[in-house]
C-alpha cells in the first residue's frame, strides 16, 4: 500500500465498469437565517458549494410604488432600497460564490390579499422590478458585482406562495405562473442575453388544509405539466401552443425517508421520482414547450433533512450524513446539474422550525460546529455492493480533474483498493471487485470522504423537517 505522502498515486488504466458520460454535479446552500455575516459564506465556499440562494423580495426592496414603467425600472429609483441585498450579494462573490436570487413576495400595491399569499399578480410591473435588479446586478452598475442567476418565484405550487391554485376546479396558477416566468424572462434577458431563469422551484407534496377537506395547492406534476401545456398523462403531449420562457427548472424534492424513497401521492415528487419529473421536461423539450437559447437543465433548488439533536423528531447525525452523500448521487443519476441544500446552519431551537444545517448552531456564528453531513456534502461518496463487485461513485471537492484513491478498512487500518482519476467535474465512478466487509472510503491528496458502510441501513417514514408539521 502506498503511504499518503509516499509514492505518487496513478490511474489504474482498466475498469471494470464503462466511464460514465461527463456531467457537473454543481453544488449550493443557503445562507440559512439571520444574523448573516461574510463569515457564512464562507463557509458555504468551505462545504464546497460553488453558488449560494437567497430570496429577493420585491416587497422588502419596494418601499413606494413607481409611479412610471420608467421609474420602476431603473435600480436607481428613490423607492428602492437595495441596501441588504447588495451586502449579500458582496459577500457571496467575495467568497467566490454564484448568487442565485429568488424573485419572491410582491408589494401590497401589486397584486390583491395579503402580502405572502400573493393573488393576482401585476405582471407588468413584476417584469419592470424585475429589470431593475437585474440591471443592478448586471456587473455594469455602480461597481456592483454580476448575479447571473434569477429564479422566479419560490414553490407557487402551493396557495401559500401563489393563489388562488385553481379556478373552476381546473388549474389556475400555472398559466398565472407562465405568464410571470415569460415576463421576468424577457426583462431579465434584455439585460444580459446570457443570464439564466430559472422556472419552477417546486414544492414536493400535494398541500391541503389542515382538516383535509380542500386542496391548497397541487402535486408538482400535475403543476409542471398545466405551465409547460402538457397532458395529465403518464406519457404528456402537448395540449396548446403556448410556450414557457425559461433556462433551468427547479424542483424541492423533500423526502419522507432515505434517499431513494417515493412520494405517497403520484403527482408528487421526492427523491426517489425525480425520473419522472426528468421525464415531464424531457417531454417539454421533445415537443418545443420551452423556449430556451440552450437545453433547459434540471435543478434541486432545496432539500435536506432536520438532524438530531437539536430537533427530537430528527435524523441521527451519523445516519444524516450518509443520506446527504447518497442524496447527491441520486439527484446526479436523475441528471440534475445543481443541487441546493437548506441552510448552512441550524435556526435557533425550538423558536424556528428548521435544523437541517451543515452546522450545528452555536452561541455564536463563530461557535457552530460542523456536522457529519458538511463533509459528506462537500467530498460526496457512496459505496453499493453489485454482484461480486462494488459500485463506487463520488465527487472531489475541488469540483476539479483529480487523483482518487478508493480504500476499505480492514481491522484498524485503511488498505488500497484502487486508484481512479475523476473528471473535469470532479466526478469519479467504477465498479470494483468486492474484498470482505470493511467500509469504504474515498481520498483526494490529504483530504478523506466520510466512510460508507456497504451494509445500508433500512428505509423508513421520517419527516423530512423532525417535529415541525406546517
Amino acid at each position: 500500500m502506498a503511504a499518503a505522502g509516499g509514492m505518487a498515486l496513478r490511474a489504474d488504466a482498466q475498469s471494470s465498469a464503462a466511464a460514465p458520460v461527463p456531467r457537473p454535479l454543481v453544488t449550493a446552500v443557503f445562507p440559512s437565517t439571520p444574523p448573516e455575516s461574510a463569515l457564512i459564506f464562507r463557509r458555504i465556499r468551505g462545504a464546497g458549494a460553488t453558488v449560494t440562494r437567497f430570496a429577493l423580495y420585491w416587497s422588502h426592496v419596494a418601499r413606494k410604488r413607481p409611479e412610471t414603467a420608467q421609474e420602476a425600472r431603473d435600480p436607481a429609483f428613490a423607492g428602492y432600497d437595495w441596501r441588504q441585498y447588495d451586502q449579500r450579494v458582496r459577500w457571496a462573490v467575495a467568497s467566490g460564490l454564484r448568487p442565485l436570487l429568488t424573485f419572491q413576495e410582491a408589494p401590497s400595491w401589486a397584486h390583491k390579499g395579503p402580502d405572502y399569499a400573493v393573488t393576482d399578480v401585476d405582471g407588468a410591473a413584476f417584469a419592470n422590478f424585475a429589470r431593475a435588479a437585474a440591471t443592478r446586478y448586471s456587473g455594469r452598475y455602480a461597481g456592483l458585482p454580476r448575479v447571473r442567476y434569477w429564479m422566479v418565484w419560490n414553490e407557487p405550487n402551493l396557495g401559500t406562495y401563489l393563489n388562488p391554485q385553481f379556478r373552476e376546479g381546473k388549474p389556475y396558477a400555472p398559466l398565472v405562473y407562465r405568464d410571470l416566468v415569460n415576463r421576468v424572462a424577457d426583462a431579465v434577458h434584455g439585460v444580459r442575453s446570457d443570464n439564466l431563469v430559472v422556472a419552477g422551484g417546486t414544492a414536493p407534496f400535494t398541500a391541503w388544509t389542515k382538516d383535509s377537506k380542500e386542496r391548497w395547492g397541487m402535486g408538482p406534476l400535475t403543476f409542471m405539466r398545466a405551465m409547460l401545456c402538457l397532458s395529465q398523462t403518464r406519457k404528456p403531449k402537448p395540449v396548446c401552443s403556448a410556450r414557457a420562457k425559461f433556462d433551468v427548472w427547479a424542483h424541492h424534492p423533500y423526502t419522507s425517508g432515505g434517499p431513494t424513497h417515493h412520494a405517497f401521492r403520484p403527482d408528487d415528487v421526492s427523491l426517489g421520482d425525480l425520473p419522472e419529473m426528468r421525464a415531464v421536461l424531457d417531454a417539454a423539450i421533445q415537443y418545443r414547450r420551452i423556449a430556451s437559447r440552450a437545453t433547459p437543465q434540471f435543478w434541486v433548488t432545496e432539500f435536506s433533512w432536520d438532524t438530531k439533536p437539536p430537533d427530537p423528531g430528527g435524523l441521527s447525525l451519523t445516519l444524516h450524513g450518509r443520506w446527504a452523500a447518497e442524496a447527491l448521487y441520486q439527484m446526479w443519476k436523475s441528471r440534475v446539474s445543481l443541487v441546493t441544500w437548506w441552510g448552512i446552519r441550524d435556526q435557533s431551537y425550538p423558536a424556528f422550525p428548521f435544523q437541517s444545517g451543515l452546522y450545528l448552531r452555536g452561541s455564536t456564528i463563530e461557535r457552530d460546529r460542523p456536522k457529519p453531513a458538511f463533509r459528506a456534502f462537500r467530498f460526496p461518496f457512496v459505496a453499493y455492493p453489485r454482484g461480486g463487485g462494488v459500485l463506487v461513485w463520488g465527487r472531489v471537492p475541488s469540483s476539479r480533474t483529480a487523483l482518487v484513491r478508493i480504500e476499505q478498512k480492514v481491522g484498524a487500518e485503511w488498505r488500497s483498493l484502487a486508484v481512479r482519476r475523476a473528471d473535469r467535474y470532479g466526478i469519479f465512478a467504477a465498479t470494483l471487485p468486492r474484498r470482505g466487509r470493511g467500509v469504504l472510503r474515498a481520498r483526494a491528496g490529504a483530504e478523506t470522504s466520510l466512510s460508507f458502510s456497504l451494509t445500508s441501513p433500512s428505509d423508513r417514514f421520517l419527516y423530512p423537517f423532525g417535529d415541525w408539521h406546517p
